[in-house]
């Protein structure tokens, strides 16, 4: 066996450049075994590998290089478990964000994706639904949706509100008797939340878990056939007690005739 190997087939035995080993020397991770006086050649010894590869594995695991020198100059197994640990929280805290990241996308494909045309305008339909919870600014009557969406957007700016987590779906709760006159007269304007806050606020409107009678619209042209919902009604046992329609987003462009679905709450199922 050598005594010493060169800089670059140190490198080369660990799949490294030259200039990784001179920035872990830089860095006081591990030094050259011997430099050359003369021609100043650093030869590192195969007593040393063994510290290059942990230096290797440790980077892997994801510590960054102050951290590997701290372990590295302590030479103590108890700081080695310190940073591991710390490391560990660290990554299942991002993944746990990651995993919050990907449920979010998977919502927002389904948002896209569910008016695709398989629910016919004016067909009606009843959906159960779980618990869901808004952040709701009340509309006055024939107010203008410029001045409705202002004073949402508002909402969610202030103070207590601006650190919820919403889904970007936006609706109305509506009144049900004006709607079945065909007239689209929001008493509120909503945001869905990610989930329920952790305080009480006359702003914030839970959805109840239940049955609700579903069909799709253009409220904001007031464009829908309120007959089937109507006759639901009538031949049925149902009574309505409130309403909400979502908004689907079928465009990035124009709004004004983005389809909605209302729905109209039953009672809890069962």
């Amino acid at each position: 066996m050598k005594e010493y190997y060169s800089i670059g087939e140190t490198a080369k035995l660990f799949d490294l450049s030259v200039q990784t080993l001179r920035f872990y020397e830089k860095m006081d991770l591990i030094a050259p075994d011997y430099v050359n006086p003369d021609t100043h050649y650093r030869y590192y010894s195969p007593r040393q590998f063994h510290y290059i590869d942990r230096i290797q594995y440790l980077k892997k695991l994801g510590l960054s290089l102050k951290e590997i020198r701290d372990i590295l100059k302590s030479g103590q197994v108890d700081e080695l478990l310190f940073f591991l640990r710390k490391n560990l929280d660290e990554r299942q805290a991002e993944l746990e964000k990651m995993q919050e990241t990907v449920a979010d996308i998977q919502w927002y494909i389904r948002y896209f994706e569910y008016m695709d045309g398989s629910r016919p305008e004016g067909q009606v339909y009843v959906a159960h639904f779980e618990e869901r919870n808004m952040l709701t600014a009340p509309c006055a009557p024939y107010e203008p949706f410029a001045d409705i969406e202002v004073r949402l957007t508002k909402l969610k700016s202030r103070e207590e509100f601006k650190d919820l987590d919403y889904r970007r779906q936006y609706g109305f709760l509506l009144d049900f008797e004006d709607m079945m006159h065909q007239h689209f007269a929001p008493t509120a304007a909503s945001i869905y939340l990610k989930s329920k806050p952790g305080f009480v606020s006359p702003y914030v409107t839970t959805l109840p878990a239940g049955d609700y009678l579903c069909f799709a619209a253009q409220l904001r042209l007031d464009q829908w056939d309120s007959a089937e919902v109507q006759a639901f009604f009538e031949k049925g046992s149902y009574k309505p007690v409130f309403a909400v329609a979502n908004e689907y987003e079928d465009n990035l462009v124009e709004y004004t005739a983005t389809p909605y679905e209302v729905q109209v709450y039953l009672g809890a199922s069962g």
